[in-house]
C-alpha cells in the first residue's frame, strides 16, 4: 500500500532560499514535477536574480561561481514562467502550480490562485493566506510527499529560512484579515470584527 500523500509548505523571503531548499528536496527523493514556486513579482523584482540563474544553468562552471543552485544542470528557479493572475498581479511561478496558473492568467479568472491551492492540497483559509503573501512578494515553495518523507522535508524547508504561513501572516503590516484568530494576538487593542454573515 503506497503512503498518504502530503502538501508542506513553507514561506521565504527570497528565491535563493526557495532554491536551496527545493534542490535539498530533490535530494530526498521528491521529484521535481512534485515541487512548485510561486513568488509575487511586483516591480520585476527577482529579474535580476533569474537572469543570473539562467545563466548558471548553461555550464556547471558558471552554476558553481554564480551562487546559484542547480540540481543536476538545470535548477527549479531556471524553470519559472511570468505570469499576471487577476486579483494577484505579476508573479513567477514553475512546477505543476505554473500550468495551472497559466491557464488562470489566460483565462482571467478572479480567485483562481485559491482554488489552484485548494485542489493541491491546501485547506481554503490556508490557500487564502498563501494568495495574500504571493501579493505581498513573498515566495512559497510547495511540494507534494509522502507521510514517510513530510516531517524531514519540513525540517529542510526549515534550515533554509522558511516560515510558517501564519508566522508570516502575524507580521503583515496591516493584516490582511484582522478578524482571523491566527493574527488577532498580534493586532492591537480595536481591532475590527469579523463581518457577520
Amino acid at each position: 500500500m503506497e503512503p498518504l500523500i502530503k502538501t508542506v509548505a513553507g514561506v521565504f523571503s527570497s528565491l535563493a532560499e526557495a532554491e536551496h531548499a527545493a534542490r535539498d528536496l530533490q535530494g530526498l527523493g521528491i521529484p521535481s514535477d512534485d515541487i512548485s514556486v510561486i513568488a509575487g513579482n511586483q516591480e520585476n523584482r527577482h529579474k535580476k536574480y533569474l537572469a543570473r540563474v539562467k545563466r548558471a544553468s548553461l555550464t556547471t562552471a558558471e552554476a558553481a561561481t554564480s551562487g546559484a543552485s542547480t540540481g543536476g544542470g538545470v535548477g527549479i528557479v531556471a524553470t519559472l514562467v511570468a505570469l499576471s493572475i487577476p486579483g494577484v498581479g505579476p508573479m513567477v511561478a514553475s512546477g505543476a502550480l505554473a500550468t495551472v496558473l497559466a491557464g488562470l492568467a489566460v483565462g482571467a479568472v478572479g480567485g483562481g490562485v485559491i482554488a489552484a491551492l485548494v485542489n493541491m492540497g491546501f485547506s481554503r483559509e490556508e490557500a487564502s493566506l498563501y494568495e495574500e503573501a504571493v501579493r505581498r512578494d513573498a515566495v512559497i515553495l510547495a511540494a507534494n510527499v509522502t507521510v514517510r518523507v513530510e516531517n524531514e522535508a519540513m525540517a529542510i524547508m526549515k534550515q533554509h529560512g522558511s516560515r510558517d504561513i501564519r508566522e508570516q501572516v502575524a507580521a503583515f503590516d496591516p493584516h490582511p484579515y484582522p478578524w482571523d484568530d491566527s493574527v488577532r494576538a498580534a493586532e492591537p487593542p480595536g481591532t475590527i470584527d469579523a463581518p457577520e454573515g
